[in-house]
């Protein structure tokens, strides 16, 4: 017997890879011979949650859904009832299946969708090889999906961001509220989670930012994001406009909620009066109380029924495509990228430079300045003064060295 064979046999129960003795007590409760799908995705999100204490229940939920309707519809096709009998080709052969599937809208998915439904699933495998339900791990076996490196720009036109704010009305409730959720989207880049998790005391007018808080953040990390900005007698403060728009939209939150506080939430229903509806009156949907806090699917019908009243395409007007705005608006006016990370609250510059589109403004105005190097004049970037978030010139500091300015006034 080999030494490491020995230190392997001494090596305790419970420090074995990828054993523990809860998952241990859970799996055997289940009989493997006989594991099927819907058991066995069970049985994934139950362990995964276990095993990563403080993950959403969305983020959860979404490996759910991404696992029943994609790879178990698969299965069932091929006839593969149980999840031992799933073997490496089947794996090759659901690949070429999401080349060919098609979502309930009737469209086909997008080289992300596949990428995610392949991640999802081999992540899945995985967890079943390591458990012990599944002989061999063949997720191994297939590569990650290839995607494009240079992607097209996600963000919403400037234009038709100018056509829905139009079309809104800050004199009546609704349009006050929703032209303050569009500005924190657009103009602070907020996920539409974050947005709807804001508490009334997250907004400060005085130190003209936005509080993100862990529990509602992705990365779960809180972060603070500044307003709109302008220098008035060489000092920072909020833009005129954007003061006055929130503050009274604070003001018409007090007014119809007298009962909310200042620690609940900030973006909430407004009474019955709140949708202007089309729809005859047994179709109409159930019309929420108002001090309620505004769900993720209620920010994207108001965005949806906005831009077609705008005549713009609805598919350019959601959240994201708003956040990917902000980015991009901020990268063109010379935002450093380590800047714009935090701001978003990304935490890989990879991931940051997918949502700003724009490489060669990375290059130049993100990598080049903290560096030490002059900024090359040829490039035709727009003047900083023109920015559309009207974020004046600021100081960052990185971990490259010295402050440097984040706008470049030699390359207008």
């Amino acid at each position: 017997m080999t030494m490491m064979e020995q230190k392997r046999q001494r090596r305790p129960q419970w420090a074995a890879p990828n054993q523990r003795r809860e998952r241990d007590v859970l799996t055997t409760r289940v009989a493997s011979e006989t594991l099927g799908w819907e058991a066995a995705i069970q049985l994934f999100a139950e362990c995964w949650s276990a095993d990563h204490p403080g993950i959403r229940s969305r983020t959860l939920g979404h490996y759910r859904d991404q696992l029943v309707t994609r790879i178990a519809v698969f299965a069932r096709e091929r006839g593969i009832e149980v999840v031992q009998r799933f073997g490496r080709y089947d794996l090759r052969a659901f690949v070429a299946w999401l080349d060919q599937m098609v979502t309930y809208t009737g469209r086909p998915l997008t080289p992300r969708g596949k990428q995610m439904a392949l991640d999802t699933a081999k992540r899945f495998l995985l967890w079943l090889h390591q458990e012990g339900l599944l002989p061999e791990d063949i997720a191994s076996q297939v590569g990650s999906y290839r995607l494009d490196s240079d992607p097209e720009p996600r963000a919403t036109p400037q234009g038709d961001l100018e056509k829905v704010l139009a079309t809104l009305d800050p004199d009546t409730p609704t349009g006050l509220r929703n032209t303050a959720m569009i500005h924190l989207l657009a103009f602070c880049g907020l996920r539409v989670s974050e947005l709807i998790g804001l508490n009334a005391s997250d907004l400060s007018l005085e130190e003209g930012r936005v509080r993100v808080r862990a529990e509602t953040s992705k990365v779960r990390r809180t972060r603070f994001v500044d307003l709109p900005l302008t220098i008035v007698d060489g000092q920072e403060k909020v833009k005129p406009e954007i003061e006055e728009l929130l503050a009274s939209y604070l003001r018409l939150r007090a007014r119809v909620c007298s009962h909310l506080e200042h620690d609940d939430a900030l973006f909430v229903t407004l009474g019955p009066n709140q949708f202007v509806h089309e729809a005859p009156a047994p179709e109409r949907p159930q019309v929420r109380p108002p001090g309620e806090r505004v769900t993720p699917d209620a920010v994207r019908t108001v965005l949806k029924r906005l831009a077609a009243r705008a005549g713009v395409d609805p598919a350019l007007v959601t959240p994201h495509r708003l956040r990917h705005y902000f980015g991009l608006a901020s990268a063109r006016a010379g935002v450093p990228t380590t800047a714009l990370m935090r701001a978003m609250g990304h935490r890989s510059p990879i991931r940051q430079r997918r949502t700003s589109h724009d490489r060669p403004l990375l290059r130049v105005r993100g990598f080049r300045a903290p560096m030490g190097l002059r900024p090359r004049r040829h490039h035709q970037g727009p003047c900083p003064s023109q920015h559309p978030l009207g974020r004046p010139v600021r100081l960052h500091r990185t971990a490259y060295g010295p402050p440097f300015l984040a706008c470049f006034a030699p390359l207008c």
